[in-house]
């Protein structure tokens, strides 16, 4: 039989800790007897990293601690929990990070079902859901009968999550927010070259720690990216930066834009990172929304030629040079 949790019983059965930590919880679809054998679990199965951990690892490192725990047998369902007191400005932290474990864990056949932020775990605490921001809930001791074993599932959660996934109607929508006098003001103080580098370079830095600029930081990024200094390089992404957190990004500023330019080169963008992790299926989704950016061409063509490794580097290379001596 299926218990239904709301996310703040959820919430209540994990360990209180003194540090910031990003939970992984699975709820198994059926039971597993690799767990049931051991007996009634009381609390749910998962991994746990602290927030500095997430921020100093890449997706792929924090997908493979997960899905070393989590049970090997079939599908699972899994619900991503951040406890940690940092909630300012109406942002809730290390939705990157949860968006790009959510399209590294995908492939598998795991689901993330729900995402939501809490400041402690104690009765009382409030917590809000990361695809609603808005609602807000409170968390609750679990009852003393729950069997985390057992088939689980999060009351109202929607059957198909969309949160996170690339080009969807529903997620963020970052600039779309900004009000018009914004608008006309934030394109006056973004100035080509430094500066432009300087916010592009900022972002990508939060991007790789988990983190989304606010409306107004990802207007004025969506600006600077009409530099060809500030986007060209792009095509050669930092060696220390997680490239999925970095895409989920650039999908974020393509679902808020309303520019069509900024689309092509925000898509284009998305088909470069994705061509050269050899992401495939990801790329040709991209490329359909590239049209007509400074790049996208060879990119095609890359991408129809199913170039090796070393072609598409080279390529992107060269590409990297030539858009960032074009002028704006």
């Amino acid at each position: 039989m299926t218990t239904y949790l709301t996310p703040g019983e959820l919430i209540g059965s994990l360990p209180d800790t003194c540090v910031d930590t990003l939970h992984v919880i699975a709820l198994p679809p059926h039971t597993h007897t690799r767990l049931t054998s051991r007996g009634r679990l009381t609390t749910p199965t998962g991994a746990a990293f602290t927030v500095t951990q997430v921020r100093g690892m890449t997706t792929r490192e924090i997908a493979g601690h997960v899905q070393a725990v989590i049970p090997a047998e079939g599908d699972t369902d899994l619900v991503v929990i951040v406890i940690t007191e940092e909630h300012a400005r109406g942002w809730l932290p290390l939705r990157a990070a949860i968006a790009a474990l959510e399209a590294d864990l995908r492939p598998a056949g795991h689901t993330i079902l729900g995402r939501y932020w809490a400041p402690h775990t104690r009765p009382g605490a409030p917590w809000r859901d990361y695809r609603r921001p808005t609602h807000l809930g409170t968390v609750i001791a679990p009852r003393a009968d729950l069997d985390y074993a057992a088939p689980l599932h999060i009351r109202g959660d929607a059957p198909t999550p969309t949160w996170g996934l690339p080009f969807a109607q529903p997620g963020e929508t970052l600039p779309a927010r900004v009000n018009r006098f914004t608008r006309r003001v934030v394109p006056l103080m973004v100035r080509r070259g430094a500066e432009a580098n300087r916010l592009v370079a900022h972002a990508t830095t939060q991007a790789g720690r988990g983190e989304f600029v606010d409306n107004i930081a990802a207007f004025a990024l969506t600006t600077a990216l009409a530099d060809n200094t500030a986007y060209g390089p792009l095509f050669q992404p930092p060696a220390d930066r997680d490239p999925q957190r970095v895409e989920q990004l650039w999908m974020a500023l393509h679902r808020g834009s309303t520019d069509p330019g900024a689309h092509a080169r925000l898509a284009t963008l998305i088909a470069a990172s994705a061509l050269r992790r050899g992401d495939r299926h990801l790329t040709a989704r991209a490329l359909v929304h590239a049209h007509g950016a400074p790049g996208a061409a060879t990119i095609g063509l890359l991408f129809q030629q199913h170039a090796s490794a070393d072609v598409v580097e080279h390529g992107l290379d060269l590409v990297a040079s030539q858009v960032t001596a074009t002028r704006w």
